[in-house]
């Protein structure tokens, strides 16, 4: 039987008050006694009373009795009251005969029941007490359970599907609760049915399914209102609760008394329910309420971990995909396409050779023209791979070799002395500046200058030029592929320079020079470590790739 402290203090205090009344009538009826028979048999009862009335006011407003305890106080309240009756009585029947008893039955009997009922009270309270403190200890212990259960399966899954049916399984497996489900949700959906679970037999979850529409009785219920919510819901009797009406006949079946259906949720996104179930009432207190919440948050940020890392494994399998056709592409590129164009070289070399005419001129310059496309092809495909291995690169040095590689005609290069070194691949990072100068020349004409100098505040370093300048309608489309406002100029030069700087995990932009011509800056290319332990500084790609993978393995 479940009752509410309202309920039973309501109680107690009408049989202090049926006590009190006939105490009153007892005094009324005993006017011209003396005064000690008025004192003992009475005023003192009636006292006594108005105690219980006074106890059972307590009992009612009490807010540290919970619920189910409440049949075990009034039934200590009935035990003083019945022991001290029974006693009297015996004490009647057994010393009627010898005259030194009340004569007043019933009266002496009422103030028999008035102080066991008191007695009764007092020591219900502390029998109650002691077995809330009992029952605290308990679901201690449970909530310990749960959360280094909780810990360690959420650790140690590797999939969602494994740490769903992990969860499960030692929930129930702890002792604390007889029965654990989980069913997930997306947005949109209109019911919950279980994809794991443990404690019952299979048939009891494989047809289960809550609607989630509260226009139907069966989702009102603890299950509906969770997804709704998204705050945890428990039935603490579920046989009391008009919502869970609709599942009595299946909670009567299998034993369950008491339920809490905990969101799993992270930053606000409800990725499905936690239902725990147990065969006795009042287990889901505020407490193991509140634990059970963190354990349906704790559960939810692993799902979106999982799914990060599995998002992760898919992008990197895309990568290494896209870098095999790389690969097979440039060694097309390489020897199917060039051994024909060496050969058709060699025969218009030959034929101008016996007699050169306009016709075999525009031959040379057309295959010339796809040699350099060839060549651009290749190191686009190259420039766009990652650079896994990273070595101290002196920026002032490199960018010189470039200069000395690059056709340059009377052009200009100062290399600002501040420079110093960067972590990065070298040879590709002298391909980085081989494109910017023969950019800087195919626009800014054969005397164009150009300086190489570090950023103002550090971060990385700018390469720029006096030619005309890159308009601000071209800026936002200067890196494609293809893209090219010269009818000499093959459109990757620049796509292969932020290839490589992306492949270093530098951001490239582009701006006006001081005298008016192209600035292309390079940021997150700051100098290398010089803390002494011989190593580069970590490239900022690789840094925000160990940050992504460390927050998802949180």
């Amino acid at each position: 039987m479940s009752l509410s402290s309202r309920t039973g203090g309501t109680v107690i205090a009408v049989f202090g008050l049926a006590l009190a009344a006939f105490h009153v009538g007892t005094i009324s009826a005993a006017r011209g006694e003396s005064a000690a028979h008025l004192l003992a048999d009475g005023f003192l009862p009636l006292v006594l009373s108005a105690a219980v009335v006074a106890a059972g006011v307590q009992f009612a407003r009490s807010e540290g009795v919970a619920d189910q305890f409440v049949p075990r106080a009034l039934s200590w309240v009935a035990v003083g009251v019945v022991v001290l009756v029974a006693a009297t009585t015996w004490l009647y029947a057994t010393g009627a005969d010898s005259g030194g008893l009340p004569p007043n039955l019933w009266s002496t009997l009422a103030n028999a029941a008035t102080f066991g009922g008191l007695i009764g009270y007092l020591v219900g309270v502390y029998d109650v007490g002691r077995r809330q403190q009992q029952v605290r200890a308990d679901q201690l212990n449970r909530i310990n359970d749960t959360l280094r259960i909780a810990t360690r399966e959420v650790v140690a899954a590797d999939t969602r599907d494994d740490l769903e049916r992990r969860v499960c399984e030692r929930i129930q497996q702890s002792g604390s609760y007889e029965s654990a489900w989980i069913g997930r949700y997306e947005p949109g959906d209109d019911e919950l049915t279980p994809v794991a679970w443990a404690g019952l037999e299979d048939d009891y979850y494989e047809p289960l399914a809550i609607p989630l529409d509260e226009d139907v009785p069966e989702g009102r219920g603890a299950g509906g209102r969770a997804v709704r919510t998204g705050e945890i819901q428990c039935s603490q009797d579920v046989f009391a609760d008009p919502s869970m009406e609709p599942w009595h006949d299946l909670f009567a079946e299998h034993g369950v008394e008491s339920v809490a259906v905990v969101p799993i949720t992270h930053d606000g996104t409800v990725y499905g329910v936690l239902s725990v179930y147990a065969n006795r009432a009042y287990v889901f207190d505020e407490p193991e309420r509140e634990v059970l919440a963190e354990l349906g948050e704790t559960i939810g940020h692993a799902v979106t971990s999982i799914e990060a890392r599995t998002q992760l494994r898919r992008r990197e399998r895309e990568l290494a995909s896209q870098n095999d056709r790389l690969e097979e592409f440039a060694s097309v590129v390489s020897h199917d396409l060039r051994n024909p164009l060496n050969v058709a070289e060699g025969s218009v070399e030959l034929a101008r050779a016996e007699g050169d005419s306009e016709a075999l001129q525009r031959a040379s310059r057309a295959l010339t023209r796809m040699n350099e496309l060839v060549e651009d092809v290749l190191a686009l495909a190259r420039s766009g791979q990652v650079v896994s291995e990273f070595d101290s690169v002196d920026l002032g040095g490199v960018a010189a070799e470039a200069w000395q590689t690059t056709e340059t005609r009377d052009a200009t290069l100062d290399v600002a002395a501040s420079l110093g070194t960067v972590a990065g691949d070298e040879s590709r990072i002298r391909e980085l500046f081989e494109n910017l100068f023969r950019n800087a020349v195919e626009h800014g004409g054969d005397d164009v200058a150009v300086e190489v100098g570090e950023l103002a505040d550090g971060s990385g370093f700018y390469v720029a030029d006096d030619g005309p300048g890159v308009p601000e309608s071209d800026r936002e489309n200067v890196f494609d592929a293809g893209f090219t406002t010269s009818p000499d100029g093959t459109g990757f030069g620049l796509n292969i320079v932020e290839s490589i700087a992306d492949a270093h995990g530098w951001t490239v932009s582009v701006t006006d020079s001081e005298a008016g011509g192209a600035r292309f800056e390079f940021a997150n290319a700051g100098a290398e470590d010089q803390s002494g332990d011989g190593r580069a500084a970590e490239p900022a790609a690789d840094a925000s790739a160990r940050r992504e993978a460390d927050a998802v393995g949180e």
